[in-house]
């Protein structure tokens, strides 16, 4: 499979991401370039994407193609926490009991870290039952996210 790169701004910084060679499936997106593969570009759907919830579409992503997760757990989650509305958040526990493992939420976590697919898999939207929680690009990116989306306290 042939793949293809390129960045786009967010309003937590820029997003590196990569793309298959069709536009049919984002492979990855970050906020650091690690991996990156193929010939870059500078205009695609995603790019668009990204250009229309940096402008306050925040379902700009729902159209999105992505990977299957490795594991059944991770495409549970990962499912459910593309079903939490922009603006809103669910705790760790709260997207657990929803992904089908009520009593799977520091797992939750585990799979928010691992998530390849920033943004448009919204594990920020993700949160502590005490708090704002952490994420790998540190908690001010996260805050930044929701605050773009509307959620409420943050």
């Amino acid at each position: 499979m042939s793949l293809w790169h390129g960045t786009a701004k967010s309003p937590a910084g820029l997003v590196y991401f990569v793309f298959d060679e069709s536009d049919q499936q984002l492979i990855s997106a970050r906020f650091d370039p690690r991996d990156i593969e193929g010939p870059a570009r500078k205009s695609s759907p995603i790019h668009e994407a990204f250009a229309q919830y940096n402008d306050g579409a925040l379902d700009a992503f729902d159209g999105v193609d992505v990977p299957d997760a490795k594991s059944a757990f991770n495409v549970n989650v990962y499912t459910a926490m593309r079903q939490i509305p922009p603006g809103s958040v669910q705790t760790y526990g709260e997207l657990a009991a929803r992904s089908g493992y009520s009593r799977a939420a520091r797992a939750v976590g585990t799979a928010c870290g691992r998530n390849e697919i920033v943004i448009v898999i919204p594990c920020h939207r993700v949160v502590a039952s005490n708090g704002v929680g952490g994420y790998g690009y540190g908690v001010d990116t996260k805050v930044k996210l929701l605050v773009h989306e509307g959620a409420e306290g943050y």
